[in-house]
């Protein structure tokens, strides 16, 4: 079968995801009919510029989406995928086809966190935060992650992944906002391409390994952002997670801290072997990790300025 947009996006983390994800989502979505997003989302035009098809779009559910994109559909089923819609369009002579994919993800959210799985291109006017690069175009709206491929690129194949992704766009219910977590990362030193949306551990380890284990207790009602950090020439990521209680999140906390030697409250940074400074904690339903930071000093800076960005916006735990 053609490399498609999703088998781009996918292959990477293939090997990490199988496993887990398993026990995560798929055995779920499995107990319920497919979803077909043609049904209530999108509109997806017969023909854009010269592309053409003859072919109704073909739709897939969270178990058929395999036979498409070569076993590597862990992503999308780590973020709730209810279905896929995929269309194929063909060039006039001399150009190749386009590949069109809609994803129906869990929510917002997730269509958010599948975005930010591969955060290269440059800014596109379409949908929410498009990016365009050698001929894909991928964005986000409401609960729709939407990926246009120009099997070469042209100037006019170009023209006509933009025309569709526009059309495809214009015919999405919804809008959608970052994830709340997401903007609670503190914006000083911030690298914004670096930010991620997930609630599997293994994305979490496809972008920064933590551990072989699920230490933070990463599932379906979790929500986590992760964000790389700059400042004065040293480097960290946090890591800020929502969990359904305050309980849920000490435990977390807990585990996270037995497994890394952070001691009793875990806020003093502690260095890991050779991997850099660790901290933890947990107030209310949220936790703050550090990881890898170059210095205890930058540890220690960002989760005070996670914590004062949390009281601020009303969240910390009285």
């Amino acid at each position: 079968m053609p490399r498609t947009p999703a088998t781009v996006l996918l292959a990477a983390c293939a090997v990490l995801l199988a496993a887990g994800v398993a026990w995560f989502w798929t055995a779920r979505s499995s107990r319920r009919p497919a979803a077909d997003p043609s049904a209530t989302g999108p509109t997806l035009p017969d023909r854009i510029a010269e592309w053409t098809t003859q072919r109704q779009a073909v739709a897939y559910d969270s178990q058929t989406i395999f036979s498409y994109i070569d076993g590597h559909a862990e992503v999308y089923l780590a973020y709730g995928m209810r279905g896929c819609l995929a269309r194929r369009y063909v060039g006039p002579a001399g150009e190749r086809d386009l590949v069109l994919d809609v994803f129906e993800l869990a929510s917002p959210d997730d269509a958010f966190g599948v975005f930010t799985y591969d955060r290269d291109g440059e800014p596109a006017d379409i949908g929410h935060d498009a990016l365009y690069r050698h001929g894909w175009l991928s964005f986000w709206k409401g609960r729709y992650f939407v990926s246009v491929l120009a099997e070469r690129e042209t100037e006019r194949a170009r023209a006509a992944v933009l025309g569709l992704g526009r059309a495809v766009a214009a015919s999405l219910p919804g809008e959608g906002q970052v994830p709340a977590i997401v903007a609670a990362l503190p914006t000083s030193g911030l690298l914004p391409r670096s930010v991620r949306f997930l609630r599997h551990p293994q994305i979490l380890n496809t972008h920064l390994w933590l551990d072989d284990e699920n230490v933070l207790a990463l599932g379906r009602g979790v929500r986590a952002a992760l964000g790389q950090y700059h400042r004065e020439g040293v480097g960290a990521h946090l890591l800020l997670a929502d969990y359904p209680s305050p309980d849920a999140a000490a435990r977390a906390a807990r585990a996270f801290g037995g497994r890394f030697g952070l001691g009793p409250d875990g806020t003093r940074p502690v260095e890991v072997s050779e991997r850099g400074w660790f901290a933890a904690r947990a107030r209310g339903a949220r936790l703050a990790a550090v990881l890898v930071a170059g210095s205890p000093q930058l540890a220690e800076a960002l989760m005070r300025d996670a914590w004062r960005e949390a009281k601020e916006a009303g969240h910390e735990a009285r």
